[in-house]
């Protein structure tokens, strides 16, 4: 341990009511485990004596008797902190408690990053007449602190005015759509986390947020924040994953939108999802297409949005058992309808039971690119596309029996996924016939 850091843990017990009281002029790091103190600092404390004006970084974790972290008296004596860390505090309602009633002013000149989880009765940063301000602030992650509460009144854009990176509760998403639109207007990185039932019909909230290029929903247990990735510009990510026992989500958008600045998209354990987007909405960057166990899934995109996909690089559509065209015909036209997936290289189309082709509809489809395609477990896939197909560049299908991979080809993609259904059929009369036999 440095001179200057102190880590404290395993129910230590403090014998005073203020912890800190001085001596420690040069504290830069302050870790507090599981240590039961009502309160850190006593209110008026010369700031340079017990370390305040030095402190950088704050963990405080598990510490069953704290009421709140700083009193307004010497709060805006940490100047330089930059990393604070509050986790399982039962009873702590505030993080800044009021010495004196008079209206005051609190900033945060270098505070970067503010974790509050698992906080039960926090309610507000200060109840009393305080105005908080985080210039510095790019990172601030809410998980499980259901009575902490921030209205639109309370907030203007000079509170979070560099704010990044930001990890909420979808309970807490009808909250942050009230917030104004330059609110967040510099935020990056959106992480919405579901740990119980919640209904939300659809994600259209999303728009306000204008700035965002990565984007984590998902469901299950709050293991820690998603790393961003760092240093990419004009690069937007969507994942939304794991929602199947906590989100009864059936849409991502509900009205049509361009998505122009999507690049990747991924969707997983969404079993209530009926469909991705609207009819029309557009990709026109989209590289990379995922969706994976999306049981209620019965396509993947319409035609009109299949229009729009002249990036697409990849797409993987993998155990969506409901499944049973990959593109929709939406249009409805007597003329055949052309559709280019013009740098679509990898296409993967695995554990389709119900999918019979990739598009039953009036589409022509063209493939120039293509180079690698894998269909397995789709025992009813009987053709690829039922007019006309290019595919100049593919030789060669995958295909998996058993452990192991087999290529085959038999002139055309339509032939060969024809010959493909036929073997699957062999394959599976065999089993019930050797199962019949033995049993």
């Amino acid at each position: 341990m440095r001179s200057n850091e102190i880590i404290l843990e395993d129910h230590v017990n403090v014998p005073n009511t203020f912890f800190l009281k001085g001596g420690l002029p040069n504290l830069e790091t302050l870790e507090l485990y599981n240590v039961n103190v009502e309160r850190i600092w006593k209110s008026q404390l010369p700031a340079m004596s017990c370390g305040i004006q030095t402190l950088t970084r704050l963990i405080v974790y598990g510490c069953g008797e704290l009421r709140c972290l700083f009193s307004s008296s010497i709060v805006n004596s940490f100047i330089r902190l930059q990393h604070l860390e509050i986790d399982e505090c039962p009873i702590l309602e505030e993080i800044i408690v009021i010495d004196q009633q008079e209206r005051k002013n609190v900033v945060f000149p270098q505070l970067q990053f503010l974790k509050m989880v698992d906080l039960e009765k926090l309610t507000s940063f200060c109840t009393g007449d305080v105005h908080i301000e985080f210039p510095t602030l790019e990172t601030l992650e809410v998980i499980r602190c259901p009575e902490f509460l921030l209205t639109a009144h309370d907030l203007t854009k000079e509170v979070f005015p560099n704010l990044k990176y930001l990890t909420i509760e979808g309970k807490k998403i009808p909250m942050a759509a009230e917030f104004p639109e330059d609110m967040f207007c510099k935020l990056n990185f959106l992480d919405v986390i579901f740990e119980e039932s919640t209904t939300i019909s659809s994600l259209d909230f999303l728009r306000r947020f204008h700035s965002i290029r990565e984007l984590t929903i998902r469901g299950g247990g709050y293991v820690g924040g998603v790393k961003p990735s760092y240093g990419v510009e004009n690069w937007t990510k969507a994942i939304i994953r794991n929602l199947h026992n906590c989100c009864d989500l059936k849409h991502i958008l509900i009205q049509e939108s361009k998505m122009d600045n999507l690049v990747d998209l991924t969707v997983e354990y969404c079993d209530h999802l009926i469909n991705l987007v609207p009819p029309s909405t557009s990709f026109q960057n989209l590289t990379t297409l995922k969706v994976w166990r999306c049981k209620g899934l019965i396509n993947v995109l319409t035609s009109s949005t299949a229009k729009s996909l002249v990036r697409l690089t990849e797409m993987s559509i993998v155990d969506c058992s409901m499944i049973t065209e990959v593109v929709a015909d939406d249009e409805g036209n007597a003329a055949k309808d052309e559709i280019v997936f013009s740098e679509l290289m990898d296409l993967e189309l695995c554990d389709l039971r119900r999918l019979t082709s990739f598009c039953s509809g009036n589409c022509a489809f063209k493939f120039p690119a293509l180079t690698y395609l894998s269909v397995d477990k789709c025992p009813n896939m009987k053709i690829f596309s039922g007019t006309e197909l290019s595919t100049p560049s593919l030789h060669e299908v995958e295909k998996r029996w058993l452990s192991g991979e087999y290529w085959t080809w038999k002139g055309d993609l339509n032939s060969t996924i024809q010959q493909i259904y036929l073997e699957t059929k062999v394959r599976i009369h065999y089993s019930e016939t050797q199962k019949l036999l033995f049993n």
